[in-house]
């Protein structure tokens, strides 16, 4: 398992991890003590050594409220990660793994939380890219939030 440095999350409206090598089946996404400066959602886009692809994503992020519920939002822009709340601080992981390596297909599955509010995250899709995956890149929904907290790390296998 390769791990790579932190990124700072604390600016910008992308943070970008490139160079991934060839064969890697499993990606692991590490987000610590992460906000936005707004109320945009979270999204994981992969892609090729073209960059990373903006469309084509299937699935879903859900968040679990104590007292509120639950709200659900479906994404095709990204692997989607529901914020919300410029005031989240985020933490957790989401895990992209190979599921076909003749059609370049991804899935995800990831589980989060805030640590100042009482909230869970959930999400999972699914993704076929058009050539063999060699970066991630995470951004917002709207594409004008930007980072504000925490860092970003990945780990390759």
């Amino acid at each position: 398992i390769t791990i790579t440095a932190e990124q700072a999350s604390t600016s910008g409206t992308s943070i970008d991890f490139t160079g991934i090598p060839a064969g890697v089946r499993r990606i692991t996404i590490m987000f610590k003590g992460v906000s936005l400066s707004g109320t945009a959602d979270y999204l994981i886009q992969i892609g090729p050594s073209g960059g990373p692809e903006s469309s084509g994503y299937l699935g879903a992020s859900a968040a679990v409220v104590n007292a509120s519920g639950t709200t659900c939002t479906a994404y095709t822009a990204g692997f989607g990660i529901i914020a919300a709340t410029a005031a989240a601080v985020m933490h957790g992981s989401v895990v992209l793994s190979l599921e076909r390596a003749s059609t370049f297909a991804w899935v995800s599955s990831g589980t989060l939380a805030w640590s100042n509010s009482a909230l869970v995250l959930t999400t999972a899709g699914s993704k076929a890219l058009a050539a063999e995956l060699t970066q991630v890149r995470i951004t917002t929904s709207n594409g004008s939030d930007t980072f504000d907290a925490g860092v970003i790390s990945i780990s390759y296998e």
